[in-house]
């Protein structure tokens, strides 16, 4: 009997068993949570969209670059402004927030 099992009481070896197998599981857990948080490689489909990325962004400030004007003659055809008018009146009317002093409000239940 070696020296190590002479000090370890009998029964306190089952718990001693069960302290190594967790402490296996949770280095084999920390290694591959840490494997999964490794890059992407060059096989891997995310490195096919970074090249692809902007791709039309790219396309159209070239075209812009080669005929900055426009693309046809034809009349900018939008709202009136009458119409314009009252869009923008309402869509500022909605901004504004309302005045709420010195007044305290409770919100119980739904």
């Amino acid at each position: 009997m070696s020296a190590r099992n002479r000090i370890i009481s009998p029964a306190l070896r089952p718990l001693l068993a069960v302290f190594r197998v967790l402490s296996v599981l949770s280095v084999l857990t920390v290694l591959s949570a840490l494997a999964g948080c490794a890059g992407p490689s060059k096989d891997s489909p995310i490195s096919e969209w970074t090249f692809t990325q902007g791709e039309a962004f790219r396309a159209q400030r070239d075209a812009q670059r080669l005929n900055p004007g426009p693309a046809d003659d034809d009349p900018v055809i939008g709202l009136d402004g009458r119409v314009g008018e009252r869009v923008m009146k309402t869509m500022r009317e909605g901004e504004k927030k309302p005045d709420e002093g010195n007044t305290l409000r409770f919100k119980i239940g739904k």
